[in-house]
């Protein structure tokens, strides 16, 4: 483990329960953590992980500036509490995955292989099983909710796709419809699919196109302000579709925000909390990361560095 820190800001400080560092994890030098919930065929330079309670799973790599890419990316698996690594595997062909679990695995999607497939992946062992998607479709974006995976196939760019949810080992009973709002393929670089509390939306090109996630049937009555969020008929916000790589998050009565090198918990009351300096990365510059809440707790996630913070409120 590596602890390089910028000077120490004043006020309270913070002793994290745990830190890691990619290039440890990984094995090799320049190695960086990434988001396997955005684009790893195409590097987004964005940290995240998958919450399944005891265990996150994050992906790494080798950035590649030349290709814009991320070479040799394998996934790994830590426990929650400790930061100890569960396993670690290279799983193949794998472009990005749905952000919540379905039971006791992630699911995943390559969408670049010469056979076009779901990856499922179990959380206690990190073994793969490939599920190859119907050579009629062209599936280009993947969420879940716990239960069902959606999936997202056809052309945006001319505004001919298709929404689908269900199982994955049952492609032919997915419930599905069209979806006829369009988005250049550069527009889709965020998450489109969003699932929370029972209600579903697909948001491309600034439109959204609301469902239910168990039927597919479309829901009436909300709209899209402002781009994260979902309002009803009498303009009251029902949905704030989260970003999962803010940099400002308030969670419960804490805020937690940037000032300078460090990163600063403020109480609802105004008081600071706590302070933390945010690690250096590898090139000497502070490490570029997110604040992350969890079912276990809430965490640093940095190209370089993983840092448990804060523990969930019992």
């Amino acid at each position: 483990m590596r602890a390089t820190t910028s000077e120490a800001p004043a006020g309270p400080a913070l002793e994290p329960t745990w830190q890691i560092d990619a290039e440890t994890v990984y094995g090799r030098d320049f190695a960086a953590f990434r988001s396997p919930t955005a684009s790893l065929t195409f590097d987004l330079g964005v940290a995240g992980v998958i919450d399944a309670g005891d265990v996150l799973v994050t992906a790494m790599g080798l950035p590649n500036p030349r290709s814009s890419s991320v070479d040799a990316v394998e996934f790994v698996a830590l426990d929650s509490a400790k930061g100890a690594v569960r396993w670690k595997e290279s799983l193949g062909g794998v472009d990005v995955c749905a952000s919540v679990p379905v039971g006791d695995r992630i699911v995943c999607l390559d969408s670049y292989s010469d056979v076009q497939s779901i990856v499922t992946v179990g959380l206690v062992d990190g073994v793969a099983n490939r599920i190859p998607i119907p050579e009629a479709w062209y599936v280009y974006a993947i969420e879940s909710d716990g239960t069902s995976v959606f999936l997202l196939e056809g052309s945006p760019e001319d505004g001919e796709s298709v929404l689908c949810g269900g199982s994955v080992v049952a492609f032919g009973r997915m419930w599905s419809f069209p979806v006829t709002s369009s988005a250049g393929w550069d527009g889709l670089s965020g998450k489109v699919i969003h699932t929370a509390n029972g209600r579903g939306v697909a948001t491309m090109g600034g439109e959204a196109t609301f469902f239910d996630p168990v039927t597919g049937a479309l829901v009436d009555g909300l709209a899209l302000d402002s781009g994260t969020t979902v309002v009803d008929t009498n303009g009251a916000t029902v949905w704030e579709l989260p970003d999962p790589y803010e940099t400002d998050k308030t969670i419960g009565e804490t805020r937690y925000s940037i000032d300078g090198r460090s990163y600063v918990a403020t109480a609802a009351s105004g008081e600071v909390r706590w302070r933390w300096p945010i690690p250096d990365g590898h090139d000497g510059f502070t490490d570029n990361g997110t604040i992350a809440e969890t079912q276990s707790g809430v965490f640093f996630l940095g190209a370089d560095s993983m840092v448990r913070l804060e523990s969930a409120p019992s």
